[in-house]
């Protein structure tokens, strides 16, 4: 066979194979869905949406039913996506295996950045709690520490410090004191400012303010995407207001904080699922630092005849891989749960297993901008797990 045609045949190989992965981008994005409601669109998605975006409308589904109080439906959606999360970052063998084989050809299956695994098995860990199962939500915590700790493979430590809190926590409604106080040290080290829990505590208020976290596409084709906080930002601040008294609550997470930083490291950009670090960190904006609350930094990407047509030919292929390679830019995954907070801020009270009638005060910049019912539930212990978000 001449040359020329070999070589004209390989090019025309090489560009198809350019042109498939080029091909290769993210499942198109559907249109949002406003932050307050429900999971009954997502519910829809999951027999409509392509089969990559199952873990994300589970997600959507399990937070959404979560607020809703819709426990029999948030379990099983949180339960699937875990199980799915688990299968590509387990600490196991098996997982690990998976991971290499997810990212080479399957990572176009969205299983969420570290912060939003974090946040399923936290939300699953929550509902543990409402059930009065502490030790299956203490686990659950201490998984979501483990995706938060990944970090794309460099096995950075976590910082994850709702979890860190909420997992002394349920050690602490199981009467697990040596545990409890163990990861109480933990958590001093990135909150030290937290005062810990009165041992009579026994009801804890939860509350989530702003929205979470964006993915924006950015660079040549968007190539690679960036975060950004969540709005509008209405309120920074809350409240418990028990009777005529204020009780300030505690901001114990910045979610895009965690979204924006591995480790304590800042991002630059996110390119083809990999995280580029900023040469200096700590310049993240935290709402946690704006509150006298630290985050502790913690940083661990030509002649002529059959010679002279080959030539050309060389010349034709590199242009066309050229023309296809400058086409075939991967594509920014700007997926999203979008349903999840900015900050989350907590607190613990004593109540003697009697139901509490609580009202959240919202604020901005310490004047108040709302105020909302906070829903109470007591387990079969009799300790309550108290819920409210601003939206």
């Amino acid at each position: 066979m001449p040359i020329l045609v070999r070589l004209f045949g390989a090019a025309a190989i090489l560009a198809a194979s350019a042109g498939q992965a080029w091909a290769a981008k993210p499942p198109p994005m559907l249109p949002p869905v406003p932050f307050e409601a429900g999971p009954e669109e997502f519910v829809t998605r999951l027999t409509t949406d392509v089969p990559q975006n199952r873990v994300l409308n589970q997600m959507e589904i399990g937070a959404r039913a979560f607020w809703r109080a819709d426990y029999p439906q948030a379990k099983p959606a949180l339960d699937d996506a875990m199980m799915r999360i688990d299968a590509v970052f387990a600490d196991s063998d098996n997982a690990a295996k998976a991971r290499k084989l997810w990212y080479d050809e399957g990572s176009k299956d969205f299983k969420g950045e570290p912060y939003e695994r974090a946040m399923a098995f936290l939300y699953r860990g929550l509902i543990y709690l409402h059930d009065g199962d502490y030790e299956n939500a203490r686990a659950s915590f201490r998984r979501g520490l483990m995706q938060d700790a990944f970090a794309e493979e460099d096995q950075n430590r976590s910082d994850f410090a709702v979890l860190l809190y909420l997992d002394a926590w349920a050690s602490h409604l199981n009467g697990d004191k040596d545990l409890r106080d163990e990861t109480l040290v933990q958590l001093k080290k990135l909150r030290p400012s937290f005062g810990g829990f009165g041992e009579k505590d026994d009801t804890l208020v939860w509350l989530e303010t702003g929205q979470g976290p964006r993915k924006l596409g950015d660079g040549a084709s968007h190539s690679f995407f960036v975060y950004r906080r969540g709005k509008p930002i209405l309120e920074n601040q809350a409240q418990v207001m028990l009777g005529a008294a204020a009780l300030q609550a505690y901001p114990m997470e910045d979610v895009f904080y965690q979204a924006s930083t591995r480790g304590g490291r800042e991002i630059d950009k996110i390119l083809e699922g990999k995280a580029q670090f900023k040469a200096v960190t700590g310049g993240v904006g935290s709402f946690l630092a704006d509150t006298t609350v630290a985050l502790q930094d913690s940083s661990a990407l030509s002649g002529g005849g059959q010679f002279g047509d080959a030539v050309a030919a060389v010349g034709v292929l590199s242009g066309v891989l050229l023309i296809v390679s400058s086409s075939a830019k991967p594509q920014a995954d700007v997926r999203t749960w979008s349903s999840l907070p900015d900050t989350i801020h907590v607190l613990t009270l004593a109540s003697g297993g009697k139901p509490q009638d609580l009202q959240a005060r919202f604020l901005k910049a310490g004047l108040p901008v709302a105020d909302k019912p906070i829903r109470c539930e007591i387990d079969e212990n009799h300790k309550q797990l108290c819920l409210v978000r601003a939206h």
